[in-house]
């Protein structure tokens, strides 16, 4: 995909190569969501499954004769606390996992056995 994109695009990039509109599609169903515990906290997580439409351009590209359609399992939480109730001191902890299906198996192989990817991210906004 593309920077700051969630749409497949078998493009190189938005300044090289040519436009490319056969792509796998990608299909999500997920679910959320968000509590205010209290005016200063607040969680928030997501699941989501996501899928190839049609892998028939993949199976192209990689010259493979099938390429299973499943993605995975996209889990998220993330918690956000402003201590003084007010948006000048706002401190965000979130975490993420892929857990990887047979379609992102065969497409990156080289992750060995390892079936989750993990991204967790702190941040501290400080406004004046």
């Amino acid at each position: 995909n593309n920077r700051n994109g969630i749409l497949n695009s078998l493009r190189p990039s938005k300044e090289q190569g040519q436009s490319n509109f056969n792509n796998p599609g990608t299909m999500l169903i997920g679910a959320g969501f968000d509590f205010d515990l209290s005016p200063e906290f607040r969680l928030t997580g997501n699941a989501n499954h996501l899928w190839f439409e049609n892998t028939a351009t993949l199976q192209n590209l990689r010259i493979e004769g099938s390429i299973p359609r499943e993605i995975g399992y996209d889990l998220s939480i993330s918690a956000i606390w402003r201590p003084k109730a007010t948006q000048n001191i706002v401190t965000r902890l979130s975490a993420a996992t892929l857990v990887a299906g047979d379609g992102f198996k065969d497409l990156f192989d080289n992750l060995g056995n390892q079936n989750e990817l993990f991204s967790i991210l702190a941040n501290v906004t400080l406004t004046y």
